[in-house]
C-alpha cells in the first residue's frame, strides 16, 4: 500500500504543547489545518481582557507614540535644545511611521489616503512656524541628533520615539496620544510652545499609573508618593519661586485643554488640600492621561479622569 506524501508544520506554545498543525497533501494538493484549543488560566484571561481594554482606550485617542523618559530627570534636560522646541518635537513625533514599515519616517496621507513622506514644506506647514523660527527649529534638532534628513526624507530619532512595538523597556517610556497631543499644539500660539514644553518636561516625574507628579514615580503604594508641589516644580525647571512668579506660572500652564466628544479636559490639574487639622496647605499636580500616560490599568485611569479632569 502506497503511503500518502505530505508536508507538515507544527506550532508549539511556550509550554511545548501543540497549538496548530498544518498538513499539505502533495499528491492531492490539499491543505488542512488542525488547531488545539488552549485552556487559559484565570490570570491569562485577565491579561488578555486588560490588553483589550487598553487597546480600545488608545484607539479612541487616535493611537499613540512611545516616548522614552528617564525617571526623575527632566525631559531632554541633558541636551542643548531650545525649550520651545520640545513641544514642537513631541507634536511632530505624532507623524512618524510604524517601526515595522519605514521606521520613524515623517509621513502624511496623500490622495486615496496613500502614505507619503513629509517634505520640508509639509513639516513647516504642520508646525505653523515663521520662516525664521522653522529654520532655527530644524537647525536645533539636527544639531542635537533628534531629526535626520536622508534623500529628501525626514526621520525623528529612534533613541527617543517609536511607533508600533515598543523599542524601550517597560516603565521607561510613556505613551503620547496622537489626537489629543495634536489638538493641544494646534490650538495654541507659537508663544505658548515654551509653556507647553514645561509640562512635557515634567512627564518623567509622572506616576506610571496615576499620573501624579512625584519624586518616586515607580512607587506602587499610593500613600508613599512624594508629591511635587508648585515650588518644587519651578525649582526643577529653573524658574523663579517668588510668589508672583509662582502664581503666573501656575495660571499659564493650567490653561491648556483638549476637547473629546464635546467635553473639555484640561492638560494639567492643580490640587490644593488642607492637611490634617487644617494645619498648612499641600498642593500637587496631575497630568491628564488622555494626553500622556504610561500605565496599563484602565480602571485606575478612569478614576483619575473622573476625579481630576471631568467637569
Amino acid at each position: 500500500m502506497q503511503k500518502t506524501k505530505t508536508a507538515r508544520a507544527i506550532s508549539f506554545d511556550t509550554n511545548n504543547e501543540i497549538v496548530q498543525q498544518v498538513c499539505y497533501d502533495i499528491e492531492k494538493e490539499e491543505l488542512s489545518v488542525t488547531k488545539k484549543k488552549r485552556n487559559l488560566s484565570p490570570n491569562q484571561k485577565q491579561l488578555l481582557k486588560d490588553k483589550s481594554k487598553l487597546n480600545k482606550y488608545s484607539e479612541k485617542l487616535g493611537g499613540f507614540v512611545h516616548m522614552l523618559c528617564v525617571k526623575n530627570e527632566l525631559l531632554f534636560n541633558n541636551i542643548e535644545i531650545d525649550r520651545a522646541n520640545i513641544a514642537r518635537l513631541i507634536y511632530l513625533s505624532t507623524f512618524i511611521d510604524y517601526n515595522n514599515r519605514q521606521e520613524n519616517l515623517l509621513i502624511k496621507h496623500g490622495k486615496g489616503y496613500k502614505i507619503e513622506p513629509m517634505s520640508r514644506t509639509d513639516i513647516k506647514k504642520v508646525l505653523k512656524l515663521s520662516d525664521t523660527a522653522f529654520k532655527a527649529f530644524l537647525s536645533d534638532l539636527k544639531a542635537n541628533n533628534l531629526l535626520f534628513e536622508s534623500n529628501g526624507k525626514y526621520y525623528i530619532s529612534q533613541d527617543y520615539f517609536s511607533r508600533g512595538k515598543s523599542n524601550f523597556k517597560d516603565k521607561e517610556y510613556t505613551r503620547i496620544y496622537i489626537d489629543t497631543t495634536r489638538f493641544l499644539y494646534e490650538n495654541c500660539t507659537s508663544r505658548q510652545h515654551k509653556q507647553l514644553s514645561y509640562i512635557f518636561q515634567l512627564v518623567p516625574f509622572m506616576h506610571y499609573e496615576l499620573n501624579i507628579l512625584c519624586d518616586n514615580p515607580l512607587e506602587p503604594d499610593v500613600y508613599k508618593l512624594k508629591k511635587l508641589n508648585l515650588t518644587n516644580i519651578c525649582e526643577m525647571l529653573g524658574l523663579s519661586t517668588a510668589r508672583p512668579n509662582l502664581v503666573k506660572f501656575k495660571n499659564d500652564i493650567i490653561k491648556f485643554y483638549i476637547t473629546i466628544d464635546g467635553e473639555k479636559y484640561y492638560f494639567f490639574t492643580y490640587v490644593l488640600l488642607n492637611t490634617i487639622n487644617n494645619v498648612g496647605i499641600r498642593d500637587y499636580f496631575v497630568v491628564n492621561p488622555k494626553i500622556v500616560w504610561g500605565g496599563k490599568d484602565t480602571d485606575v485611569v478612569k478614576d483619575t479622569i473622573q476625579a481630576c479632569f471631568f467637569k
